[in-house]
């Protein structure tokens, strides 16, 4: 539902073109929707930033009461920063990055690498990103197209209580449509 109502906010003035890649839900100020978002350019490859040419666009933004945006304080984005870490792809960072989800290395998931790949997508001029997971053992491996994260916890001190995740099961290359809810808890 989150990725439906954000992705039609595409276009913000202060923004410019760009497209969501993940929503991150909260308990605290729940009616505050985090979007984490990239730019793609007309030839369909990420568009660098512009403090450092070696990797993608890759920001933050609020959504207040889910419509109204608002850019993120600058203490805040640091440490947002330091929870969603974006790393360029060595091998196309054209079309491809990574995001390491550290709030996952806080709480009892059976992740081996708990990443999320991000490709640039789309074909005949649309342009889109796509956001994808391998979850742990105890789901098959199953690769899943990652549409939202939800974080319970506190702000400060910082803690993770839990986090889950949401999506869209992926067989071979595609999308299934089946649902996909995992709740990880933190550890004892």
């Amino acid at each position: 539902m989150l990725r439906v109502a954000t992705a039609e906010v595409t276009d913000i003035p202060e923004l410019g073109a760009h497209q969501p890649i993940l929503v991150v839900g909260k308990n605290v100020n729940p009616q505050n929707i985090m979007v984490i978002y990239t730019k793609v350019g007309a030839d369909g490859r990420f568009l660098t930033n512009p403090a450092d040419r070696g990797r993608p666009v890759f920001d933050f933004y609020w959504l207040m009461d889910g419509k109204t945006y608002k850019p993120v304080n600058g203490t805040i984005k640091k440490e947002i920063r330091r929870r969603f870490e974006c790393q360029p792809s060595p091998s196309d960072r054209a079309s491809h990055f990574v995001i390491s989800v550290n709030d996952l290395k806080e709480v009892n998931a059976d992740l081996k690498d708990p990443k999320v790949d991000v490709y640039a997508t789309g074909s005949s001029g649309a342009r889109d990103v796509e956001a994808q997971m391998t979850l742990g053992p105890s789901d098959g491996n199953m690769r899943i197209k990652l549409s939202s994260i939800y974080t319970e916890g506190r702000a400060l001190p910082p803690a993770v209580y839990s986090v889950t995740l949401k999506g869209e099961e992926i067989v071979d290359g595609k999308v299934t449509g089946k649902k996909v809810v995992r709740r990880y808890e933190a550890k004892k």
